[in-house]
């Protein structure tokens, strides 16, 4: 598949390199993730790839999924399963005395709560994984622009492996 660069609908365009699109290809998702330019239109114009490209790398990396995780931190889910596990020791203390235990089902999702929390804990959420790479990106490009693109390239490599 070759993708072109798209400038100017009376001039010509410009095939792209390898480099060129990854480039491209970082710069939208950076912007569909963390400016919230969701709009293919919008992305076209600021990257200058044509609006297919843009859908085609949209649907390919499962931006939209990526987006969805970001709206949760960890901490926030962390938050509402206390709240869960809190709520319900509330309902087995109000028990009338010698009742107060968890039946089959509430213990079931007593036990999943505590174990969805012991794996917050102890393993980080991809948007944490993917804020802190575009931190680091971030933090290298204004010192040397081709070591922020090799950070870049392979931050996107590790996620997708995060994600499978």
């Amino acid at each position: 598949m070759h993708f072109w660069l798209v400038m100017d609908k009376k001039q010509p365009q410009k095939r792209l390199t390898n480099e060129e699109i990854e480039e491209a290809k970082g710069h939208a998702k950076m912007l569909y993730l963390h400016e919230n330019v969701t709009s293919q239109k919008e992305l076209s114009r600021r990257v200058h790839v044509s609006e297919n490209t843009i859908s085609k790398w949209v649907n390919d990396g499962n931006w939209a999924k990526l987006k969805k995780n970001f709206l949760l931190t960890r901490e926030e889910r962390m938050s509402d399963m206390l709240d869960e596990l809190t709520e319900i020791q509330a309902a087995i203390k109000e028990k009338v005395k010698g009742a107060k235990f968890a039946d089959h089902k509430l213990a079931l999702v007593r036990r999943m709560l505590v174990n969805d929390i012991k794996a917050l804990e102890v393993k980080a959420s991809i948007p944490e994984t993917v804020a802190a790479i575009m931190e680091l990106v971030k933090f290298a490009r204004p010192e040397n622009v081709e070591e922020a693109k090799i950070i870049m390239k392979w931050g996107d490599i590790y996620i997708k492996t995060l994600m499978k």
